[in-house]
């Protein structure tokens, strides 16, 4: 089975819902219609609120530091508890969050989590395909992501998987790595 990180509005969900097990990861959910359930939230594995205006590096030190004060064996037994119900209904696993990280300059704290996961346990967790288009870039100065002083393009996951395809891991949609 797959460990997928997502959107909450990513349509696949919508048209797919009886293949994904959905647990959200963000600090609160969203407020808008879904048209999947989501089935836990899990605020382990979400930034605390005072990272959310932090530029990428200084947001990865802070969440790593978050997720090692948590403990890497806890946090690798949960996501294999989600991933084991997630398998019990025939269900792939996906971990969502709010930002389409497929525009260059965005970034999520998933997308960290994914890099983290893979740096402790050896498997990549890629970005579920979204079949719709990136919304347009948010203009300079409006928000933290479009502030971050390197682009989540420059950035490179320290995990290598060869012959599969990276869909949007730190920006990097559609490059084979």
């Amino acid at each position: 089975m797959a460990i997928w990180t997502s959107r909450y509005s990513n349509k696949e969900l919508t048209e797919n819902k009886e293949k994904y097990y959905c647990v959200g990861i963000s600090i609160g959910t969203p407020r808008f219609p879904l048209g999947y359930t989501i089935e836990t939230q899990c605020y382990s594995l979400a930034p605390k609120g005072y990272m959310l205006k932090m530029d990428l590096e200084p947001f990865k030190e802070a969440y790593y530091r978050k997720l090692e004060g948590i403990g890497a064996d806890n946090i690798v037994n949960m996501v294999m508890r989600f991933e084991k119900a997630a398998a019990d209904q025939g269900k792939e696993l996906v971990l969502l969050c709010y930002e389409d990280v497929r525009i260059p300059e965005d970034w999520c704290h998933r997308t960290v989590f994914a890099q983290w996961y893979c740096e402790q346990t050896g498997e990549i967790i890629q970005e579920l395909p979204d079949p719709n288009p990136p919304k347009a870039k948010k203009p300079a100065g409006q928000g933290r992501k479009a502030d971050s002083k390197q682009s989540a393009a420059q950035k490179e996951s320290k995990c290598e998987n060869d012959g599969f395809q990276q869909m949007s891991l730190f920006g990097m949609a559609g490059m084979t790595i």
